[in-house]
Formats: structure tokens, sequence, C-alpha cells
């Protein structure tokens, strides 16, 4: 049965829709204190969130839009999302589960080998089922070599400017319209 990296809920500051500014010792805490859960306990239990590398991808100024067409989460299919990523699991442990769950989900979902990532902050909502389960630890990632969807039966991708990504905002997931948001405010 597949194992999930989690911490308790209460380690995280309370649930917003907006980018939590990165802290970094709450960082080091995910890093050094998270544990594995059952992933059937772990989707049903509030009392603990399941660690989520979530990675902006930018290549040549331009970011990676996906459409989720399948795949592992029902509740996320047909959507819009900049975000790779997904859970962290055991065999993802070496120094640093967050950096070595992101490099897998990077080369397993994108491609990408070659790439700088810089943590920004944090998602913690509780808007949904799903979201008050999980908690993001959100990357930018500016990659050195182009971005190419892996799973093409469970996503289609492409390069956008951000204006192009808000012609889509109503249909992003939930953590992309946080990411886009925060994005808008950088004058990204």
């Amino acid at each position: 049965m597949e194992q999930v990296y989690v911490l308790p809920a209460s380690v995280f500051p309370a649930a917003q829709a907006s980018l939590i500014p990165l802290e970094a010792a709450l960082l080091r805490r995910i890093e050094q204190e998270g544990f594995f859960l059952e992933r059937p306990q772990a989707e049903e239990d509030p009392t603990h969130r399941q660690i989520i590398p979530y990675a902006v991808v930018r290549y040549r100024g331009r970011l990676f839009l996906m459409r989720r067409r399948g795949g592992g989460e029902a509740r996320l299919h047909n959507r819009y999302t900049l975000g790779v990523g997904g859970h962290i699991n055991p065999q993802d442990v070496g120094g640093n589960p967050v950096l070595d769950g992101l490099r897998r989900e990077l080369l397993e979902e994108v491609g990408i080998r070659a790439y700088a990532a810089q943590p920004v902050g944090f998602i913690v909502m509780a808007d949904s089922p799903v979201s008050r389960v999980h908690a993001g630890v959100v990357f930018l990632v500016e990659a050195e070599e182009e971005p190419r969807v892996m799973e093409p039966e469970k996503l289609e991708g492409r390069l956008a400017l951000l204006e192009e990504v808000q012609q889509v905002y109503e249909g992003l997931e939930g953590w992309s319209k946080v990411v886009v948001d925060w994005l808008r405010v950088r004058c990204f």
C-alpha cells in the first residue's frame, strides 16, 4: 500500500486562500519531522497534512501550463494547473524528502533534469476535502531544458505567458489560482 509523507496539521499556519510567505523554520520542520502514513488513512485524516512539493516551472520567460486529462486524483480532472508535484513516498527520502520528491516529480511529469528551484511559500487551504489534508511547498523552478508532458494520457501542456494563464483562470485548480494571484502581485 502506498505511503505518503505527512506532518501534524497543527504545525501549519491557519488555512488561507493565498500563498503563505516562506518561513524557513516551518520548511525545516517539514524536511526533518515528517513521517509516513498509509495513503487511504492520510486522505481521510484532517489531523495530518500530506506534503506536496508544488513546482511552478518557467522556461525562457514562459510558464508551463498543463491540463489534467486523467490520473490519480479524479477531483482535479479537466482542470488547468501550473503545479508539477505530488506526494512524497518512502523511495524519495534521501538527504531531503521535499527536494527529493520535487526532483522525482519534475523528471516523471515534465522530463526536467536540469533546473534551479527556489522555495517561495506554502499553500495551506481548507476549502475542500482535498485541501484539508494536503499542504503545498511551492517552488519557482527555472528549467534549463524545455518541459514536456511525460504522461500524455494524463496531461497536456504548453508554455504560456502569465497573461495567457490568466485567460483560463476560472478553469485552474485551486492551488494554481493561489499561485497566479501571487505572481500577478509580483508583476511576474
